[in-house]
């Protein structure tokens, strides 16, 4: 038996003997992009969509190579192609029988691969295989080749070096160290080069926060309250789904990126500062600058978001917000679709450090079924978006409040443990006054005080949490994702 379950399901597809071989696949696992590129790198062509896109690759195809047709509904089909094409149904049950499919269908290949060859004499629960998912990927990234700290220190100075900072280049090597060196003592390393690249974030905002607030849209979103407006300027043609991960970190998105479909353009917008979701999220789905007034749920951000769209001419029902519990049954006729994650964020809120949070995340990517969402609202022809309303950081506590510390604070209902805002403003400056050790760590606007290094008012030694304008908090992915 081949020990790659990619190249046993092709073994198994390739023994039919015909050019085209039209397979119904209703668990979405032959849509996975990485699938289809294993396919095509065993000369196999892999076509899915409307009628069009199959006429397309039937016509174009290399008579060297088998085509594959995938659909979820194998009546959507040309008869010309049908007439000389074999069908199959395919499930992954058919492959990893005792596993809970639900559960693996959306792992990496390296996994699935691990579970494959490692055969069980039952089957397994979801809460089991769960176990067995964890436990297999302990291992496999204790075998993983080990992060080279050497190499990133030497990028990161050569990206220090240069005259103006680029700060998408700096994200994504802080985003890639932090999730390959979590657990392993490299990550100290990493955690010092932090502070040192937030001592520059934090003088690069000082000077260009009014900036980027007014910054122009077109080119890029510099800033969450503009992603609204870069959308409305550069696709308003196009059916465009935002999708809102709630706490997604750059590194967070780091570690899963490759287990996501279509092809993803990378960029970085800011989270609006403080970084707390009534603010920031706010300010997403209201697409302009937030108020204070603002009472954050999702009832309230579903008509932040109609509103915006009803005043740029779209129907109401080319108009639809999604929260938590997502379903695509019916978006047919929706141009704008906003989709919220909360979950990942409260699991941040549950985590002492990253080691917990990057196991939570791997769990929470499994759970949310983020994966057959895009790969739906890709055949749906959905052009995506993927962003955050903010990041988090590994924060360590100063200390807690004090009884007549927390009188006044805290209007905003923030979670956040790097942000207080007072009801008055001589509470803030009382408090300031008697602990005048803070003024270097944090900054004020305001009734408000919060946090630009690591510190927490909390009692707890390590904590994962946000709210402040540390770099980690605020430089956020934002991810375009299509199948063109």
């Amino acid at each position: 038996m081949e020990n790659s379950l990619i190249k046993h399901i092709i073994k198994v597809l390739s023994s039919y003997d015909a050019p085209v071989l039209i397979i119904e696949n209703n668990d979405g696992f032959l849509f996975r992009l990485d699938v289809i590129e294993a396919f095509e790198r065993d000369n196999i062509h892999v076509s899915f969509g409307n009628n069009l896109s199959q006429r397309v690759a039937f016509e174009l195809r290399d008579n060297s190579k088998t085509l594959f047709l995938i659909n979820k509904d194998n009546r959507q089909y040309l008869e010309d192609i049908e007439s000389i094409a074999i069908h199959s149904e395919f499930f992954l049950s058919q492959y990893l029988s005792e596993y809970h499919i639900p559960s693996v269908k959306d792992l990496p290949l390296s996994i699935l691969d691990k579970l494959f060859i490692k055969k069980q004499l039952f089957s397994l629960s979801k809460s089991e295989t769960i176990k067995e998912i964890e436990k297999v990927s302990a291992v496999s990234k204790s075998k993983n080749p080990k992060f080279d700290i050497d190499e990133f220190t030497k990028r990161i100075n050569e990206s220090l070096a240069t005259s103006t900072i680029n700060w998408h280049e700096i994200t994504t090597l802080f985003g890639d160290a932090i999730s390959q060196s979590i657990g392993s003592k490299e990550f100290t390393l990493v955690q010092e080069m932090i502070k040192e690249i937030n001592e520059r974030f934090q003088k690069h905002i000082q000077s260009k926060y009014p900036q980027i607030k007014n910054s122009n849209p077109i080119k890029r979103p510099q800033i969450v309250s503009k992603i609204l407006d870069y959308i409305d300027f550069n696709y308003k043609q196009n059916a465009i789904a935002l999708i809102v991960i709630d706490g997604l970190s750059f590194w967070q998105y780091a570690l899963i990126k490759n287990r996501l479909s279509g092809n993803k353009k990378e960029e970085i917008t800011f989270s609006w500062i403080p970084s707390i979701t009534q603010l920031s999220r706010q300010a997403i789905f209201r697409g302009s600058s937030p108020l204070e007034s603002y009472k954050q749920n999702p009832n309230n951000e579903s008509k932040l978001w109609k509103n915006y769209w009803k005043a740029k001419n779209l129907n109401d029902f080319e108009i639809q917000y999604q929260h938590d519990t997502i379903s695509l049954s019916n978006i047919d006729g929706v141009k704008r679709l906003g989709i919220v994650y909360k979950d990942l964020d409260d699991y941040m809120h549950s985590s002492k450090d990253y080691n917990d949070l990057f196991k939570l995340t791997e769990n929470w990517f499994i759970r949310s079924k983020i994966q057959e969402t895009i790969q739906e609202l890709l055949s749906k022809d959905f052009k995506i978006i993927i962003t955050s309303d903010h990041g988090n950081i590994q924060a360590k506590g100063w200390r807690g409040l004090n009884g007549k510390e927390k009188l006044g604070t805290n209007k905003s209902g923030s979670r956040s443990e790097r942000h207080l805002e007072y009801s008055e403003k001589r509470l803030k400056d009382e408090f300031l006054d008697n602990n005048p050790e803070l003024l270097d760590s944090i900054v004020q606007e305001g009734q408000a005080l919060y946090f630009k290094n690591e510190l927490s008012f909390s009692r707890r030694d390590e904590l994962v949490t946000h709210g402040g304008a540390h770099f980690l908090e605020v430089v956020i992915p934002f991810i375009e994702i299509t199948n063109e």
